[in-house]
């Protein structure tokens, strides 16, 4: 009997030994890379860390941050080594390279998966990241970028504080009512070395950086040309736009209105200025565009498909209404998911942020647009405002801009 009870308790040791090696060996590591270094990196690593502590997969992701500059020069040589993490997060600004170079898997497949609720994602959302045939990733975040103005400075040049202009002819208006050149207050910012504020103005008058397939540039359109008359009326005749100005410069209670992304929000809540923000608006019979910078969770193509379902599992996870809503409220990103902004419903700021989301698009996606910008737009920019012609000083940027598409597309 001794023996038969021996020979049990051993066959007992036996198969807790074998099962404990069994959900060991169950257990995954998963690579995650991002550029994520900011205070949202730190709610990142903790959504992360939580779904490490919760999921039933057995998974456990390791999170490596780093500046993107740092992960835009490791991550192709990680791949081309094999050695690349099992995903990563990047934005539409670094996209074309990798799609060029192929580095990335197509995610579309996600979409398929029986949980996943497609029309939850504005259509418009999904297509921000799609290249040709490549849907190169899934959204993590979504941003764009909004008129902003200060309400007390409104009502103290008796402009309503409740009305943001509703085009830029009215925007010119209510700019010269709140400059003040003596008291150190503007009525809006053009930056010469930022593209949002002209890119904006260029969509407001109908134009824009190149034509509908993005490889013919459309710098010196008659579209832009307008739209260059009309900032260098506020910036050089008027002077309702400081010629110097930095961040501080927008939460610095000084500026009547300006154009910037969700980000700034934070900034102008901690310095207490009382603002409003909505989609930029156009000239009457155009048609409202904005900018929409999606970042996307994308798979490099050297991860098995076992790691790369699991990472889905865990982007499932992101993009639930609850985790889009945390990640909206400490973060002031929009909220890119339906489900999630029925959360924000009476939160007319948050809604604003949503908006143009539904219409927004990828600029420049091909190229990206820092280096069009970068040697056409910014010195046309300097060149107009020092008293240039503008049409000859557009049809000059012009060529430039195209032959940086054209080296870009090469």
């Amino acid at each position: 009997m001794k023996k038969v009870f021996a020979i049990i308790l051993t066959l007992a040791i036996m198969t807790t030994v074998f099962a404990s090696c069994a959900v060991a060996e169950e257990k995954v590591t998963l690579t995650f890379w991002n550029g994520f270094t900011s205070t949202d990196g730190d709610v990142l690593k903790e959504i992360v860390q939580r779904y490490n502590e919760t999921n039933d997969k057995g998974v456990t992701i390791e999170m490596d941050v780093m500046p993107w500059d740092t992960f835009n020069e490791k991550l192709p040589a990680a791949i081309a080594a094999n050695q690349a993490p099992d995903f990563v997060l990047c934005s539409t600004g670094y996209y074309p390279s990798y799609v060029k170079a192929g580095s990335f898997q197509d995610t579309s497949d996600y979409y398929e998966r029986p949980t996943v609720n497609k029309d939850d994602f504005d259509a418009n959302v999904v297509e921000g990241l799609r290249y040709d045939d490549l849907i190169v990733g899934i959204p993590m975040q979504l941003v764009s970028h909004y008129l902003f103005w200060d309400k007390d400075l409104f009502a103290a040049a008796g402009l309503d504080p409740e009305q943001p202009p509703t085009s830029f002819d009215e925007i010119k208006e209510f700019a010269a009512k709140l400059t003040n050149p003596s008291q150190n207050q503007y009525g809006w910012l053009i930056p010469v070395d930022s593209n949002v504020v002209a890119q904006y103005t260029m969509f407001a008058f109908g134009g824009n950086y190149t034509d509908e397939t993005g490889t013919v540039s459309m710098l010196n359109s008659p579209e832009n040309v307008a739209a260059f008359e009309w900032m260098y009326d506020v910036y050089a005749n008027m002077k309702a736009s400081p010629t110097d100005s930095d961040d501080n410069t927008y939460i610095s209670g000084q500026l009547g209105m300006f154009i910037n992304g969700p980000w700034i929000i934070n900034g102008l809540r901690d310095n207490e200025i009382n603002f409003g923000v909505t989609s930029v608006p156009a000239q009457p019979g155009q048609e409202k565009q904005a900018t929409i910078i999606p970042v996307g969770f994308s798979i490099p193509k050297t991860t098995s498909p076992e790691h790369k379902e699991l990472v889905y599992d865990f982007v499932e996870y992101w993009n639930s209404a609850e985790i889009c809503t945390e990640w909206t409220q400490r973060c002031g990103t929009p909220a890119y998911l339906k489900s999630a902004q029925e959360n924000f419903k009476d939160d007319p700021i948050t809604l604003a942020l949503s908006e143009p989301l539904s219409y927004g698009t990828v600029a420049l996606k091909k190229t990206g647009v820092s280096p069009v910008a970068r040697e056409s737009l910014y010195p046309a920019l300097e060149e107009v405002f020092a008293g240039a012609d503008i049409q000859t000083t557009l049809d000059k940027y012009n060529e430039v801009a195209q032959g940086v598409l054209d080296s870009l597309l090469k």
